[in-house]
Order: structure tokens, then sequence, then C-alpha cells
């Protein structure tokens, strides 16, 4: 009977948010909302976030603390909450003594109980919006609650002080302008009527309504049906587009992505747009591409532009010219992710372009914001979580543990957080440094994942290391990169680094060794372990493969088939496991080896 309650409630629910839409969507065409009316809005309540977020950083430790004590308070009667007995914590000190640091190992079993059995109050007390999927950096995906408490924290803090941020370094038409959104959006009803996502998808979600206005993207491409080619429609409707202003993702990968796809596949992009028609080799369902149709007509004026654009070649960035009003990108790019960066500023783009680049950010939880456009540095936000800081270097000490308030400009730490979706002193496994400081609060930048390195010997190379040996090696012989992979070969007779390799455009007369030579040194300047082993014959040089064409397009293709959600899949730099050596090793391409 109590199960069957809560099936209807959940039934409840759906049927509120449905009719809430609907609401929206009458709302949007009586008010007849504009691109312009929507982005001054968020822009405005963004300003009055980021000036709140100032506020707390002249004293953030109070503030952190008295996060922490009100979670705790909220929570103390939640399973958690009376196995450690919230109630009697009154201080940060008698918190960090009561609850041990954790992993999600620790959390699984809450999480199976309340999406199978139904149970509530067991990790929070706060109302559960969505079960959302991690990117699986480190392994596989795990899920994690995410209640409403943190989704608002995520649309305050997150969403409107990027266009507060937009609103003071860009010039005032990016209001009227409209966005590529190079986001998919997946929602599934688990059992027992919850739902299972992505963070983005549940932006998305919300803004449905309002889509059509601000996204140059269809729907059928940001809510696809799994067997839709969303580069083509993301490529297809942003082209036709004069008046983009802004490209926006969750990871640069994406779009330095799409504006590939944009170069090798221009001439049947722009012939579609001339006639109004989809291309019969697009693979779509005969519903969506009825669905698309409908919503295109021949634009030949613009074709001709975009033709007269190509034709020309693509030894100067295209993207300012097929988009003269193109102000902004924005996603994540530190971290591994500035190979991204590189790329889109090195090809596509010029420098009228600003980048804005998304704090660190993750299913978990909102950690940080940038306070400025193209600030690779971003400042951890109160009234988000609570934070504690572990030395990198501490060698899992946790008595050298600290609050943000110890923290020393310089210094790479590992975060442990608490917030409001149920999380306790979690080890998120992100290594950060602390830039600077804005008053009180630290300024931090993202650096790797911990345990994202690898080794052959007992060298232990950060990611950070293969990032950079890949980005020197294209600039110094002027290869166009698409993408990389490193597998550590801890089998061959002398271990060695292997890196696999994709490249869209090769000079002429360049061979793999010569390239491969250079990869091998750069990796020595940024791994001196490897030159040592060599010097002593235990270690061999780096060896190369070169990829065919597409390989890193039909590995996220691959993913996606194989259930992962579209924004969680990310670029593979070291290959952990054996599928993925399997994967890349049967596309090498066969000419480079001989």
């Amino acid at each position: 009977m109590k199960n069957e309650t809560r099936e209807k409630e959940a039934r409840g629910e759906r049927t509120m948010r449905d009719t809430e839409n609907k609401a929206k969507e009458n709302s949007v065409r009586g008010l007849e909302l504009t691109a312009e009316k929507i982005n001054s809005y968020s822009a405005a309540e963004g300003a009055k976030a980021l000036a709140d977020l100032k506020k707390q950083s002249i004293h953030a430790m109070e503030e952190n603390e008295a996060f922490l004590m009100k979670l705790l308070q909220d929570n103390k009667d939640t399973e958690i909450g009376k196995k450690y007995d919230f109630a009697s914590i009154k201080t940060i000190e008698e918190y960090q003594k009561r609850l041990p640091v954790t992993i999600y190992d620790d959390y699984a079993g809450y999480v199976i109980r309340n999406i199978h059995n139904n149970e509530d109050n067991l990790m929070t007390a706060y109302p559960i919006r969505v079960y959302c999927e991690t990117s699986g950096s480190l392994g596989n995906p795990k899920i994690v609650p995410m209640t409403v408490n943190s989704i608002h924290v995520q649309q305050k803090y997150n969403s409107l002080i990027c266009d507060a941020i937009k609103d003071m370094a860009l010039k005032p038409g990016w209001k009227k302008g409209r966005v590529m959104t190079l986001l998919e959006s997946k929602m599934t009803e688990m059992k027992k009527g919850k739902e299972y996502g992505s963070l983005s998808a549940i932006f998305m979600q919300e803004a449905k309504a309002v889509l059509p206005l601000i996204s140059t993207t269809p729907a059928e491409a940001i809510f696809p049906d799994g067997n839709t080619d969303t580069r083509y429609l993301q490529a297809r409707f942003g082209l036709a587009a004069s008046d983009l202003v802004q490209i926006s993702t969750t990871f640069l990968s994406f779009a330095a992505e799409i504006l590939r796809y944009i170069e090798n596949h221009w001439q049947m992009l722009v012939s579609d747009i001339e006639t109004g028609t989809i291309n019969s080799k697009v693979r779509m369902s005969e519903d969506i591409r009825e669905k698309i149709q409908e919503k295109i007509t021949p634009m030949p004026e613009r074709a001709a532009e975009l033709r007269a654009i190509f034709e020309k070649g693509f030894d100067t960035p295209f993207a300012t010219k097929v988009w003269p009003d193109l102000q902004l990108i924005s996603g994540v790019g530190t971290g591994a992710f500035e190979i991204y960066e590189y790329k889109i500023r090195e090809r596509y783009v010029d420098e009228r372009v600003q980048f804005y680049f998304a704090g660190l950010n993750s299913t978990e939880g909102l950690f940080s914001v940038p306070l400025a456009m193209g600030d690779k540095k971003s400042a951890i936000v109160p009234h988000s979580m609570f934070y504690e800081f572990l030395p990198v270097d501490a060698q899992d000490d946790f008595s050298q543990i600290v609050t943000l308030d110890k923290v020393e400009v310089g210094r790479d730490y590992e975060i442990i957080m608490t917030n409001a979706n149920g999380l306790y002193r979690y080890r998120m496994r992100d290594c950060i440094r602390i830039i600077d400081k804005y008053n009180e609060l630290p300024l931090i930048q993202f650096q790797y994942r911990l345990n994202q390195m690898a080794e052959i010997i007992d060298d232990h190379t950060e990611e950070s290391a293969f990032t950079k040996t890949a980005m020197d090696t294209a600039l110094q012989l002027g290869l166009d990169l698409v993408d990389y992979s490193v597998y550590p070969d801890r089998d061959a007779p002398l271990p060695r680094y292997v890196y696999f390799m994709e490249f869209a455009h090769m000079p002429e007369g360049i061979t793999r060794e010569q390239i491969r030579t250079v990869v091998h040194k750069n990796l020595e300047k940024y791994s001196p372990d490897i030159k040592e082993y060599i010097k002593k014959g235990i270690g061999a040089p780096t060896e190369l493969h070169i990829l065919q064409p597409e390989t890193y397009m039909l590995y996220h293709d691959l993913m996606v088939f194989k259930g992962r959600n579209p924004a969680q899949v990310k670029p593979v730099h070291i290959i952990i496991n054996e599928f993925h050596y399997r994967f890349f090793s049967k596309l090498i391409e066969e000419e480079w080896e001989k």
C-alpha cells in the first residue's frame, strides 16, 4: 500500500511538471518573448547572484560553516543523520571527528534502496529531483541523487552568473542573437517513477519551452531518440543561422568536433540548406525526418554566402566568417580539455571570439564559478557545499585536511565535499591548485583527475603531461591534431608508452617516424623518468600509431550506442582497460605502419 501511494504521488508529480511545461509554453506565446528579453532577464538575475557571491567572499569561512550547520540540522533525521547523530554536532571539528572520509561505495546501498524500494530519508531529507550519471572518468559511471536544492544552486551560481559575465564582457548585440547548443539531453524513467539522466539534461528539460527562441539547435538534436545524427542537425541549423552569437557546450571537445564536422561535410550541409532538404544518407527515423522537414525551407541566399566562404578553403579561420556576430564559445576548457581550446583558437576562430571557461562543476555538485570572461581560475561557492582540502602530497594522511580558510596559494589539493545531495566528506578525486584568493574565497584551477595517470615502471605520469606532449608535437610539426590516447604498454619486452593520434590534415612528406621522434622527445621533457629508464636499459622509446579519420567520432557514437549519456562521454586520453585498447588498435591507419 505504501509503495502504491508513492507511485501515485510520483505520477502526480510528473503530471504537475507536464502541466507546468504547458503553462510555460503558453506564457511564451502570450508574452511574445524574444531572445533579447530572455537574455536580459537572466543577465539581470545573474548580476544579483554574482553580487551575492562577492558578498559571501568577505567572510567566506563563516558562510561555509553556516552552510554546513544548516545542512546537518536539516538532515538530522535521515538514516545517515541518525547514524552519526547530526543533531548533536555543533562545530566543524566535531563533524570531522564524527564522520569518516567517504567514497561512492559508502552510498551505493542507499541509492539502490531509494531507487528500487522507494525508501526516502536515507542520505538526504531534501526532495530528490533526478538521479544523475557521472562521467565515469575513473571507471564505470556512478549514479548519484540530485536534489532540488542543488539544482537551484546550479541555476543561480552557474547558469545565471555566466549570463551576467557575458553581459559585462560582450557587445550588446549578444542578447539578440542565438546559441548553437551542443548538448544532448537524455532522461529515462526508472523504477517507482524515478527519473535518470545527466545534469545538462535537467537544465535542457527546464528550458524546453524557450529553447526555440534562443537556440539554433532543434529539439530533435537536443532530445534525440538514439538513432538520430545529431551532428548533422547541430551543424545544419547552426550554419543556416546568420545571427549566431555563441556556441555553448559541456566540454570544448564537442565544439571542436562539430566545427571539424562542418569543415569535412560543408558541401552536403550547404546543398541541403540551399534546397531545403535533408540528405538521404543522414541517419534518422522517418518520423524525425518528417518533423525536421516541417521546420526547414530553401535558403538559396544563405547557401550562396556559405559556399563562397567555404570554396576559398580553410587556411584561415572560417567560423567568424560564417557567423560575423559570433562572440563567445563556452564550455570546460581547463585541464585535459586545454587541447581543444588550442585547436579551436588555432584553426576555427579569430581574436574576436572570447571563451567562457566553466568552473569546476560535476554531477556530484557545483564547486566554483569564474568571476570574469576568459578566466581559467574560478571562485569557490560557499553556499553550494562544505569544503575540505587534502594536500595531494599528504599520501592520504587525513590529519592534514584543512578548511577553505587554511589553504595555501600555489599548493595542490584534493577536494573533499559535503553537499545537499546526501554526500558527506566525499572524496572527489579531483586535483585542484589554489591560484589566488578573492577576499577570503580561494580561486582554484582544475589540474587533473587523481589516479587518472599512467606508469610503465614507477613514473606516475599525469594526464597533463601526455596532453602537453601531444599539443607541443602538433605545434612543432604543423599537424592538425584531432585527438590522442596513450596506452602504458607494460607487457612489451621493455615497457613503453604507446600513443594513438588522429590527424585531420598532414603536411606532405612527413613520416610516422618523424612524428614519433618528436612525441618521444616531448614526453621526456614532461616525464623525465622515461629518459632514465631508457638510459638504464629498463624502458623503451615511445611508440606511435596513427588512427583512421573520424576514429574519435566513432568512439563517441559507440559509447552512446552502448547506453552512455551523450553529455557524459569524454575523450579517452589514458587507456585503462582492454576494451579501449582493442578499439583503438583496430582503427590504426595501416598505410602509416609501413
